[in-house]
């Protein structure tokens, strides 16, 4: 039986353009890993047609020519594909997406700019969503914002972005464009992080029971619904999101932040100080043998290679066993 596949909300997602409600109705769609599999072969496509377009020039009608050329004949080879494992399908997407720093589509900028050459666009919330690997995004006033894997982040695109303010779900690490007269909040579940200009990151993952805000540079105000609370550089807020409780602590705030830097250098790490980075930086579970921990050390850089790679070098290095389970889980165990 042929998928049936919603095209208008998948154009919208690949341009970044889909409203809320659209997106809900498109993450219903994925929550079956046979519509998720054809939809991040879709997006690979997508990616890899905007990666080759000279200049990286924003031209959408280009990216959609290309795509549909090659959308049939990737859509029927993926539906005539047995079924397989689930973390056999993580394990293929990661030699793919899981590191490769993913450019957004710029045609979210070209209708901005053009709003205000001929006039004010409609309000409206735009989603950006990224499933996999990491993407680096401009907003409206400047800020930069680099959002990890199964994170989505909804903004107002009325083009001089008066109350700057987004929702977040998932991981990002923002760096704010300083405006004292507009603060910038993101809200989060429970809480909002309210700034005017500086360097932090929020991780709040819908099926975790805490939300983390690392502070790297300027101060942050921290709202909950009984309590505010000021962040100092080098500080990490822990809010239970079922307690309602805020308690901020000393932190290793450069590794809260860590998977949005574009390289990691180990120098004589362990491998339990490695396996530290690489969970934060795939975002995925670790589970490694204690005995391993310290009894090897390491030294390599990692930029854009998939997990599966790096474990591969290592295990050359010194063998030991690892594998993908079904929850996404990386397991690595002595031989």
């Amino acid at each position: 039986m042929k998928t049936e596949i919603p095209w208008d909300l998948i154009i919208s997602k690949l341009q970044h353009r889909i409203a809320v409600e659209e997106d809900r109705q498109l993450m219903k769609w994925l929550d079956d890993n046979r519509n998720k599999e054809v939809f991040d072969e879709l997006q690979q496509v997508w990616e890899k047609v905007q990666n080759n377009a000279s200049g990286y020039v924003p031209d959408s009608d280009h990216y959609w020519k290309e795509l549909s050329k090659r959308m049939a004949t990737r859509v029927d080879r993926i539906e005539s594909r047995p079924k397989t494992k689930p973390f056999a399908f993580v394990s293929s997407v990661r030699r793919y997406a899981a590191v490769a720093c993913i450019a957004f589509v710029v045609t979210f900028s070209i209708s901005f700019y053009l709003g205000i050459e001929v006039g004010q666009p409609k309000a409206e919330e735009l989603v950006y969503s990224n499933l996999v690997g990491k993407s680096k995004m401009i907003l409206p006033d400047g800020t930069v914002v680099w959002l990890h894997s199964k994170t989505s982040l909804a903004c107002d695109t009325y083009y001089d972005w008066k109350y700057r303010q987004i929702n977040l779900t998932g991981e990002a690490y923002f760096d704010v464009a300083h405006d004292k007269e507009k603060p910038f909040i993101v809200q989060t579940e429970g809480m909002k992080v309210i700034v005017h200009g500086t360097k932090f990151n929020i991780e709040s993952f819908p099926e975790s029971g805490n939300t983390f805000v690392s502070l790297i540079e300027g101060s942050v105000a921290l709202e909950t619904s009984i309590e505010k609370r000021f962040l100092q550089p080098g500080e990490m807020a822990t809010y239970n999101k079922n307690s309602n409780q805020l308690m901020v602590e000393k932190s290793n705030v450069d590794f809260e932040s860590s998977w949005a830097k574009d390289m990691l250098t180990f120098e004589k790490q362990s491998l339990g100080v490695i396996c530290k980075f690489l969970s934060k930086w795939y975002n995925i579970k670790i589970s490694l043998d204690p005995r391993l921990s310290d009894k090897y050390l390491y030294t390599f850089k990692l930029q854009k290679e998939s997990l599966e790679e790096v474990m591969r070098i290592m295990d050359r290095i010194h063998p030991m066993d690892y594998t993908f389970n079904e929850q996404n889980e990386l397991i690595i165990s002595a031989q």
